[in-house]
């Protein structure tokens, strides 16, 4: 995880960024440490930087958005079936944000990558301290949603299971997609290394299926001449319009098939989003090469199940807001 520290010369405001002592204080915490670069963290074999002796990270993404900072650890506490357990970790100390992490209203992030490039994840202090099972899941609705890190997969919970691959990424084997049933006629292979990714808003398809899902939501309205309800979006590439949300249920259904034959659906609510009141565009772009990213978006009313012990994942359709209430 990462988030801004205080005395950040250039973080955004954020949710909470308003409320005085919010932001994490190295010197008004009595269990903190830096990261020093001498003993970087297990799985890190070595600092990329270091910033007065401390362990010092710099991430870009490709939209445009960076961070940097240092690393640090300290005691972060859980709320457990037995009551709060603290959990030794370490974490990015942010001095600087920019693009949308700047703007973003969420405080930080946070991520469950298999890899250690900057050191084991939360969850992976986590499950070492507490020795929890090695399963998490996320639950998104279109307000809230639920992380569950350490649950216990029911044996008698009817889901299909996807296996996945990859040393970091959740890398997973896409083969088509369907319109209504019927393909969209793109060969398997242009999906290949599809990755499952939280951190990712919308999905981001290679060129040629990423052309037939646009072309669908741009010439197959419910209510006839599709033309007649384009709205403005905040980008060239965006396709929207005005209509109401029993509307947007009328859209067309697609559905994700997998290569050991599990579907997926992917209806309206999952391709679309609301960018502003009334107002609802496409949230599947070009990727520009194969292989292709099911972001957060199409994940919403689902608890995505990562079952780590057995490189399993799956979409298992639930109340998102009702697991959020818990």
């Amino acid at each position: 995880p990462a988030l801004p520290c205080e005395g950040c010369p250039h973080c955004g405001s954020h949710k909470h960024g308003s409320v005085s002592g919010a932001r994490f204080s190295e010197k008004a915490s009595s269990t903190s440490e830096p990261v020093v670069c001498s003993r970087p963290p297990r799985g890190m074999s070595t600092c990329r930087s270091c910033d007065g002796g401390k362990c010092a990270y710099s991430v870009s993404y490709t939209e445009g958005s960076s961070i940097r900072g240092h690393l640090v650890y300290d005691s972060f506490w859980f709320g457990t079936e037995l009551g709060n357990r603290a959990v030794r970790a370490s974490f990015g100390c942010q001095t600087y944000e920019s693009g949308l992490f700047y703007s973003q209203v969420a405080d930080g992030i946070t991520g469950m990558s298999q890899g250690q490039g900057y050191g084991p994840c939360l969850f992976d202090y986590l499950r070492d301290q507490t020795r929890a099972p090695n399963v998490f899941s996320i639950c998104l609705s279109e307000e809230v949603g639920a992380l569950v890190l350490g649950g216990t997969v029911p044996p008698d919970l009817k889901a299909e299971w996807v296996p996945y691959s990859g040393s970091s990424s959740y890398v997973v084997d896409l083969v088509d997609i369907r319109v209504s049933g019927a393909s969209i006629g793109e060969p398997s292979s242009v999906y290949r290394s599809t990755i499952i990714d939280s951190g990712t808003t919308f999905m981001y398809l290679p060129p040629g299926p990423y052309r037939k899902v646009r072309d669908q939501w741009r010439n197959h309205c419910p209510w006839g001449a599709c033309a007649s309800r384009v709205a403005k979006g905040e980008y060239p590439d965006d396709y929207c319009y005005t209509m109401s949300t029993d509307e947007l249920r009328r859209f067309a259904p697609h559905s994700l098939h997998f290569a050991n034959g599990v579907r997926v659906n992917f209806d309206s609510r999952q391709y679309a989003y609301e960018l502003r009141r009334g107002v609802w565009c496409l949230g599947v772009f070009d990727n520009e090469h194969n292989g292709a990213v099911i972001g957060a978006a199409n994940m919403r009313n689902y608890e995505v199940i990562f079952d780590r012990d057995r490189h399993r994942v799956a979409f298992y359709p639930s109340d998102c807001g009702g697991m959020h209430a818990l």
